[in-house]
């Protein structure tokens, strides 16, 4: 009866407020092309809302109920959300007048009424607004004086030579930038800038729908849209319905199995500023991130075995076979995000088994990224049964070989400046020998507080064992080139050290990733690198290096900031050790069935023998047999000393030399 109330005020609390307006509704938008877009943490002060009669405050009210009143109002021109409040504001203010009202606030969001002509989508908003981002690099299309930020949204809706992930209108220019990318398949290209633009993000896009999601320890939902299914009892549910849903891009959940308690939200750790929270997991909450999205189909001929995948577009990664990336892999994908690798059945070079009952299996792993291998990219095991002519994919373990070293780090330099320590350690601050991918780790550049130095990190370069693969994390201006896999080095708290968090990564032939960088020391403390800009950092960099060894500083003048010398460090870390099964998403279609896993592999603590180095043993222990026996015979018959195989055996008694005291 209380529901029914509170609707039945809302609608007559409406219509009065309808009525009172004397417009009409602008653009006269056909209800199919009517949606909106988001601007996610930010919210009205209070003093503007509360202080006019162009507001309306909604308490009690969830998400989807705000979404469909004003929906359905032609006076509504947008809703805000206040998620500590539960609140719903609705406004017939138009975007030109609310825009400069707009301030920071983690547990709200702006939701602004546009119409798209020609556009279909049925989510509750189409593109999500995130202001002062700008885009470097992969301008796949640029509008010139589009003229309005409306316009850029609708040509990115509607391009047609390519998906358009997102755009960037620039207010002052009025151009629109149309890109293939968004800031999770590439979040390097993406920079944030003082410029007045507005990066756009869109929500429509289709996806593969066979997706895995990487468990999230430690984190909680943010303050941030939610939706509760209320039909979700297990935690497979709730994962399914997360896939399914279609009011939002659903990117998280969250299970509580004490409760069969399941929520679902838009936001995953590429949204969510860092720190915020508002649901906090408990020791049965279970929070867990949309990872990679990919379709599999399989062909099985009569000398070979084709995976057909369908990925998220585009596709900078690789797809191949596994302990096999040079000699079978793909690398491109279609218009339609289809790359297809092909598997012969015999043969040792991509290493297809047959288990003797025509059954033929591999294992593909699909890396997104172009050099490592993230804890995010999926491992999947393919396999042919000629009996049946069906397909399967299944969950495996691959065990890697090799033993783990400790970490150990070597410091090398030409003056005699302070001493450093490169550490890699967990969350708890010790060190470790071994890792799964996707661990959060911590890089630790020490040096003892007491110096009248101080560092700053560059040139920071992760190395295969083999040394045969390479990847710049860090430049020479001391900026991370790809924050995503690694973010800035920023000092310490109360301490002259420097670190950095990242995850556990490695490379796809090597389970060893070499950690070398450039360490500089400097006079008092080394100047701030301001990364977002292309000429400031370089300008720092050239004012306070110069390079000056232990012999000059007697003769110049240094100066707080002066580079006295730069050393080199170098550390080694395995990555990989041991595996945390997933449960597998599957689908079953006619003589096909589907089960994938994220990318992960086990390796058993032990000693392991491999067959090579069984038989090289046994060839150096007959070799030195051998050699003992030619050695011996020779010597007993210069001595004359002759062995009588016939004489008694030895009798030990005490007045016998081996037993005398």
């Amino acid at each position: 009866m209380k529901g029914s109330s509170l609707w039945r005020d809302v609608l007559i609390v409406f219509f009065v407020w309808n009525n009172t307006w004397d417009f009409v509704y602008p653009f006269g938008c056909v209800p199919e092309g009517t949606t909106f877009i988001r601007t996610p943490s930010v919210m009205l002060p209070l003093s503007v809302y509360t202080s006019s009669d162009d507001y309306i405050l909604l308490a009690k009210t969830d998400p989807s109920q705000c979404y469909r009143l004003c929906y359905d109002s032609e006076d509504c021109k947008a809703y805000f959300l206040d998620y500590t409040n539960h609140t719903c504001i609705l406004t017939r203010k138009d975007h030109t007048a609310i825009r400069s009202h707009l301030k920071p606030h983690l547990a709200g969001s702006y939701h602004r009424k546009i119409c798209l002509s020609g556009f279909r989508c049925k989510r509750h908003w189409t593109f999500d607004v995130v202001p002062g981002i700008r885009l470097v690099g992969q301008e796949d299309k640029v509008v010139p004086d589009i003229g309005s930020e409306i316009r850029c949204i609708e040509a990115c809706s509607l391009e047609k030579s390519f998906t358009c992930r997102s755009t960037v209108y620039d207010f002052s220019s009025r151009t629109c930038t149309l890109s293939a990318y968004d800031r999770r398949l590439a979040p390097e290209i993406f920079k944030i800038t003082s410029t007045e633009v507005d990066y756009l993000e869109n929500q429509c896009v289709s996806e593969p729908s066979q997706c895995t999601f990487n468990q999230q320890n430690g984190r909680m939902l943010t303050h941030a849209h939610v939706y509760l299914s209320r039909s979700s009892t297990t935690r497979e549910r709730c994962q399914e319905s997360c896939i399914e849903h279609v009011d939002f891009r659903c990117r998280s959940f969250m299970f509580d199995n004490s409760r069969s308690l399941c929520l679902l939200t838009p936001e995953d750790s590429y949204s969510s500023p860092e720190g915020s929270t508002n649901i906090k997991e408990t020791s049965s909450s279970e929070t867990y991130e949309l990872g990679s999205c990919i379709d599999v189909e399989m062909q099985c001929d009569s000398t070979s075995m084709t995976a057909i995948l369908r990925v998220s577009t585009p596709f900078r990664g690789r797809v191949y076979a596994l302990g096999h990336p040079y000699e079978c892999y793909a690398l491109t994908a279609g218009d339609k995000g289809e790359i297809a690798i092909t598997l012969p059945l015999h043969g040792q070079r991509c290493g297809t088994k047959n288990l003797g009952n025509g059954t033929f299996i591999n294992n593909i792993v699909v890396q997104h990224h172009p050099i490592v291998l993230k804890n995010s990219d999926r491992h999947i095991e393919v396999a042919c049964d000629y009996d049946e002519i069906k397909t399967t994919l299944r969950s495996g373990k691959h065990v890697q070989e090799g033993e783990f070293q400790k970490l150990s780090q070597v410091v090398t330099g030409l003056a005699p400046t302070p001493s450093v320590q490169l550490r890699v350690v967990n969350g708890t601050g010790e060190d470790i020998s071994g890792v799964e991918l996707g661990d959060p780790l911590l890089l630790k550049v020490e040096m003892q507080d007491e110096s009248i130095y101080g560092i700053r990190g560059s040139s920071l370069v992760a190395r295969s064992g083999s040394e045969s693969e390479t990847m710049l994390l860090i430049d020479d201006r001391g900026c991370p080139v790809e924050p995503s896999v690694f973010p800035l080095l920023t000092p310490a708290l109360g301490s002259k050290s420097l670190e950095a968090p990242f995850q556990a990564f490695r490379f796809a032939t090597d389970s060893t990733v070499k950690f070398q960088m450039t360490v500089s020391f400097c006079l008092d403390s080394c100047p701030s690198v301001d990364c977002n800009s292309n000429d400031g950092a370089q300008d720092i960099d050239n004012k306070h290096r110069r390079s000056i060894s232990a012999a000059d500083t007697s003769i110049l003048e240094l100066q707080a900031g002066d580079v006295i010398n730069d050393v080199i460090t170098e550390s080694v870390l395995f990555t990989v050790t041991s595996l945390k099964s997933a449960s597998p998403v599957g689908q079953r279609a006619r003589k096909f069935n589907v089960r994938s896993n994220p990318f992960t592999e086990i390796t058993e603590k032990g000693f392991c023998l491999t067959k090579a180095t069984v038989i090289i043993a046994s060839v150096v222990i007959c070799i030195l047999q051998v050699a003992l026996i030619c050695f011996c015979i020779p010597y007993l018959v210069l001595t004359g000393n002759h062995v009588d195989i016939s004489a008694a055996p030895i009798r030990l008694s005490a007045e016998h030399p081996l037993l005398a005291t």
